[in-house]
């Protein structure tokens, strides 16, 4: 469903599968989104808030006249073209001006985007208990990208008192539509026993049903299992095609972890070394200094890549600077390694070929697709998994 991501790179794919007409499922999330529109507070169950399942009822829901619908979509035009620097000097705060007007005419998408200006500080004082305000009054006219937010925000504790459970039964509405994205979440939840007991088997099946509505994450979750997780069977070519999926989607964790697979594994495809090499180069470019330390050992030790002492240096120097004192910590015996079998000249050299790489990519990106580079889907808070936080 398109219309329900942010229409800032829309092309950008998250996994989200148009909608069945099927049964909403009765959840206890009860009462009116009039309710939260009017007081734009939503509650847990028992509290008197909100239904995520049949929110009818609320004025966002009666037809807008096509005078203002026109409005609509100038305002929402404007905002996008200012957020972007589409045709006009890029300015959050213009932006935020041209969303607001669109919101206040009653736009779920456009109070989705307030949300989501809110969440990250764009072009408006950061502030998460407006975006929750906001996106309350989105997910009354049933916009499930603020559902999905409003879920994320009760699994975090964002703006709202934490409540995992309550997080739980909103994700479990949305999957119910087929919501790859709150699939996915439904699997953390029950991966790292958050809200509901730890439970890996059910944890896969979510993964699973999210990687089938072609979600990058959980894809990238099911490539994992395949891979490298303790307890269950690994099968690096289904590993590898999973992760394949993911990387294409543009998640950059996928990029990294598949390179590594088939550094180890290079019989799972025929492209091998050099298709590893490629996706380590990508995701060090995204800002993953895990693959630029890949990248220096690979170097170092002549595996897949002729052996290059300078070069391995280069990656090693990058590697340090991406990650602070964490990775500086990991690579600092590799690092004297290699200026052991340099000049000081060479080391020169390659430090200063290190800080002009970091120039040219001062990105740290989780996705990169057709040349959009974005820390998490445009539109939506975001919980990163712990899976891919290490």
């Amino acid at each position: 469903m398109r219309s329900s991501q942010s229409l800032v790179h829309a092309n950008l794919r998250v996994g989200l599968r148009p909608a069945k007409a099927c049964v909403w499922c009765a959840s206890a999330i009860a009462a009116a989104m009039l309710t939260a529109a009017l007081s734009a507070q939503v509650l847990p169950a028992g509290g008197g808030g909100l239904s995520v399942d049949n929110p009818r009822g609320s004025a966002a829901d009666e037809p807008v006249p096509d005078a203002v619908t026109g409005l609509v979509q100038k305002d929402m035009r404007m905002g996008t073209a200012y957020l972007a620097g589409n045709g006009v000097p890029r300015d959050p705060a213009q932006a935020a001006n041209w969303f607001r007007k669109a919101a206040d005419l009653g736009s779920p998408e456009a109070q989705n985007e307030m949300g989501y200006l809110y969440i990250w500080g764009l072009g408006v004082n950061k502030d998460d208990t407006q975006a929750f305000r906001w996106f309350a009054r989105a997910a009354g006219s049933g916009w499930q990208q603020a559902k999905l937010n409003i879920a994320v925000m009760y699994m975090r504790g964002m703006g709202v008192a934490r409540d995992p459970a309550f997080a739980r039964q909103v994700l479990e509405d949305l999957a119910a539509r087929m919501n790859a994205r709150a699939e996915d979440y439904l699997g953390v939840m029950y991966l790292n026993g958050d809200g509901v007991t730890a439970d890996t088997r059910t944890a896969e099946e979510w993964f699973s049903r999210s990687a089938k509505g072609k979600n990058p994450e959980g894809e990238f979750a099911m490539g994992q299992l395949y891979s490298t997780a303790d307890g269950h069977k690994h099968d690096f070519g289904k590993a590898a095609k999973f992760l394949r999926d993911s990387a294409k989607a543009g998640y950059v964790p996928a990029m990294y972890t598949l390179g590594v697979l088939l550094v180890h594994h290079p019989e799972v495809d025929r492209k091998g070394q050099d298709e590893a090499m490629a996706l380590l180069e990508r995701a060090a470019e995204a800002g993953t200094w895990q693959s630029s330390a890949t990248l220096g050992l690979l170097a170092s030790q002549g595996q897949g890549t002729p052996r290059d002492m300078s070069a391995a240096f280069r990656w090693f120097t990058i590697a340090a600077r991406q990650g602070g004192a964490v990775a500086e910590a990991k690579v600092q015996g590799s690092l004297a390694q290699c200026a052991a079998a340099l000049t000081a000249d060479q080391q020169k050299q390659e430090l200063a070929a290190a800080g002009d790489w970091m120039e040219q990519h001062p990105h740290t990106d989780l996705f990169v697709f057709d040349g959009i580079r974005t820390q998490a889907p445009v539109g939506e808070v975001y919980a990163m998994r712990a899976s891919t936080a290490e």
